[in-house]
């Protein structure tokens, strides 16, 4: 399984490539990392960027950066992986974790049995 879990700095990139209409070049995540309130240097954008391309969520080709993976793409490939790492790829084991030992208030159980009946169809 790919490792698809991100660091912060890594999610920071990947948010603008998402907000770009398509490929951007390396100044232009500098420049917006800028804007962020980020002071990278540019080598430690391309440590991100080795990260990142290692993991598969974005393509380098030309001096351009894309993302691979859309944000709902990603985080439906994280959240496989955090159920299978944590809860044994139980769904029911992520709910008793997530409930502890307090009760859920009774609309999240009410929109929990509306996806669960959801998936089913």
């Amino acid at each position: 399984m790919e490792s698809y879990i991100l660091t912060n700095a890594e999610h920071d990139v990947m948010e603008v490539l998402w907000e770009s209409s398509g490929p951007v070049k390396t100044r232009y995540l500098l420049d917006r990392m800028t804007e962020k309130g980020k002071s990278w240097k540019r080598q430690t954008l391309n440590t991100l960027l080795f990260r990142l391309e290692e993991k598969k969520v974005i393509i380098r080709k030309r001096g351009e950066i894309n993302s691979f993976l859309t944000e709902s793409e990603l985080m439906q490939t994280q959240t496989r992986r955090i159920l299978a790492d944590l809860y044994g790829g139980k769904l029911e084991n992520f709910c008793a974790a997530l409930a502890g030992s307090k009760n859920l208030p009774e609309e999240e159980v009410k929109r929990l049995y509306e996806l669960i009946d959801g998936w089913g169809k």
